[in-house]
């Protein structure tokens, strides 16, 4: 399984919400995947979360976390949401935990890896409950899942700060050369959309100062 990330596919990902979040026509969104940044889009602004190396105190390993909602301890529904790999229902690659206030990343590390994810685990940690099972969607190798907790299940918002949250869960991303030809087609747009909006003052970025 090949896992990569960019600074500059993540340049692209906070552009595009920085576009549309301040339009207030989309949900809250969080996009997280193995490396990070994890990106928020909002209906009234935009924001990014700085994974960290974390002990989780119900596993005791260290994964890949994400502080969705800085300062705040009770924000989301603790639990776990389990990806498996898309068609076999039995084989699990990737699982989020959500601890209250933000969500370990834990992805499967494949034998001979020699450039490893930062959520790769060489194990992975037991589940817990409550646990939400979903498939992975699209081909090997640019693949996740979309998750709209409901009540009760795992990363649900407690808090009212992020209103109807979904979880944008990117399990694997393009090779770089896919990347090259999506940042030589768009990278032009996105400067001249981001310039744009900023002689217009539009885009705001977390002036709530919740995310980390």
């Amino acid at each position: 399984m090949q896992k990569l990330i960019t600074l500059t596919r993540a340049f692209i990902f906070a552009s595009v919400l920085a576009g549309t979040g301040a339009l207030g026509q989309v949900p809250s969104l969080w996009t997280v995947d193995e490396n990070g940044p994890a990106l928020f889009q909002g209906p009234t602004f935009v924001g990014y979360a700085n994974g960290t190396n974390r002990l989780d105190p119900v596993s005791g390993i260290v994964g890949w976390y994400y502080p969705l909602a800085a300062g705040l301890t009770n924000a989301f529904v603790p639990g776990d949401v389990v990806l498996f790999e898309p068609g076999t229902g039995t084989n699990f690659s990737d699982l989020l935990r959500f601890d209250g206030s933000g969500v370990f990343f834990f992805s499967d590390m494949e034998a001979g890896e020699l450039n490893p994810d930062k959520a790769d685990v060489p194990q992975m940690p037991f589940l817990r409950s409550p646990a939400v099972f979903l498939d992975e969607v699209g081909p090997e190798g640019h693949n996740g899942a979309l998750y709209t907790p409901a009540p009760g299940q795992p990363g649900f918002d407690l808090s009212g700060v992020f209103p109807g949250v979904q979880y944008n869960i990117i399990s694997d991303v393009p090779e770089p050369s896919s990347i090259a030809v999506v940042v030589g087609g768009t990278g032009l747009l996105i400067c001249k959309a981001i310039r744009r909006r900023m002689k217009h003052g539009r885009g705001k970025t977390d002036p709530t100062g919740i995310l980390a």
